[in-house]
């Protein structure tokens, strides 16, 4: 019974891991759709960076953050809004990125 109890604990705090770090990814993916669109570039490749070093390598992942950069990209194509200041889009995506460090830093065995 305590091992089904514990086994049900480690489903539902990995459930919320994944939960929490898919929605740091989707973050960080509107960040890349902005960037991209306003062609900041070295913004773009911070953030691809931090996705490739900092979350885990699977399919659900990569289509979350391909999904929301897409849709962050044709939004403010649309919309025609300005962009954001380098320096405040930089700041956005710091913050971001150490959420993302946060949420999967103890699920892959690293320090945040």
């Amino acid at each position: 019974m305590l091992r089904k109890a514990l086994l049900l604990m480690m489903f539902f705090a990995g459930t919320a891991v994944a939960e929490s770090g898919l929605d740091a990814v989707k973050a960080l993916g509107q960040l890349n759709g902005e960037a991209l669109a306003c062609q900041q570039m070295a913004l773009v490749d911070r953030i691809r960076m931090r996705i490739i070093y900092e979350a885990p390598k699977t399919r659900e992942v990569g289509e979350a953050f391909e999904a929301a950069t897409t849709e962050r990209f044709l939004a403010l194509g649309e919309s025609k809004a300005s962009c954001s200041d380098t320096k405040a889009l930089a700041e956005r995506i710091e913050q971001a990125s150490q959420t993302l460090r946060e949420v999967y830093a103890e699920a892959m065995g690293r320090k945040p």
